[in-house]
């Protein structure tokens, strides 16, 4: 039981690369992970063993779903006992400095963990609008990132699209993935962060996870028309 071992969930860094800890990121991917191991059992059938036996193969795919599941269970009670913070309303990226993070997101897209309508999640997308968003629209990673002089991600305004195309609400959508096309350089391309001041890319220009996460979005706006 997870209470019982808090061994089971080992630090490491955060996807920005700047802190150690358990994050919940990591545990939804985690968590997205295990979901497509079931898939891949659904997939492979009785092909997914050496076993000759049919029924011994079974028995194994069961008592793989089973375990599956339960390491699933484990980590949604981690998240929702020690990452979602009663005082804030709201889920934190880890327990040490319980900041605000755009990453939280990945509990409703990619990872699919829970429902964008859920209260919780709700909560935590009113927190991350009154903590992350800035002035001009955009938003930045996490509270008080100051890298770079404390500027707006396209990245994170994407992450914003994407959880605004999962609930349905189409204009909020446009307006987030607006920012980016307005924000975008000279040859349209995109920066690692924009400039609050001139609205222009700034720092890495031409950045491959900032296109990488445009076409993705892109690709859901297009089918949600």
């Amino acid at each position: 039981d997870v209470f019982n071992n808090e061994n089971k969930f080992k630090p490491s860094y955060d996807l920005w690369e700047m802190c150690e800890g358990v994050h919940l990121y990591s545990l939804a991917s985690i968590f997205s992970a295990f979901d497509n191991m079931k898939k891949i059992y659904a997939v492979l059938g009785k092909d997914v063993s050496n076993f000759e036996n049919n029924r011994l193969k079974e028995e194994k795919i069961s008592k793989s779903i089973i375990e599956i599941e339960k390491m699933q269970i484990d980590i949604k009670k981690y998240i929702d006992s020690k990452l979602y913070n009663e005082q804030k309303n709201c889920y934190v990226r880890n327990e040490v400095d319980k900041k605000m993070d755009i990453s939280i997101l990945g509990l409703v897209t990619p990872f699919n963990v829970y429902s964008p309508n859920e209260r919780k999640i709700k909560n935590t997308v009113e927190k991350i609008n009154l903590t992350l968003r800035t002035y001009t629209g955009g938003y930045l990673r996490f509270e008080q990132d100051h890298y770079m002089n404390t500027n707006p991600w396209p990245i994170a305004n994407m992450w914003m699209t994407l959880y605004y195309l999962e609930k349905g609400e189409k204009n909020k959508a446009k307006e987030t993935f607006e920012f980016v096309i307005k924000s975008s350089g000279k040859h349209d391309l995109l920066g690692e962060q924009v400039n609050n001041s001139t609205m222009k890319p700034n720092w890495v220009l031409g950045l491959g996870w900032s296109h990488a996460m445009f076409i993705i979005t892109l690709e859901k706006m297009l089918k949600s028309n």
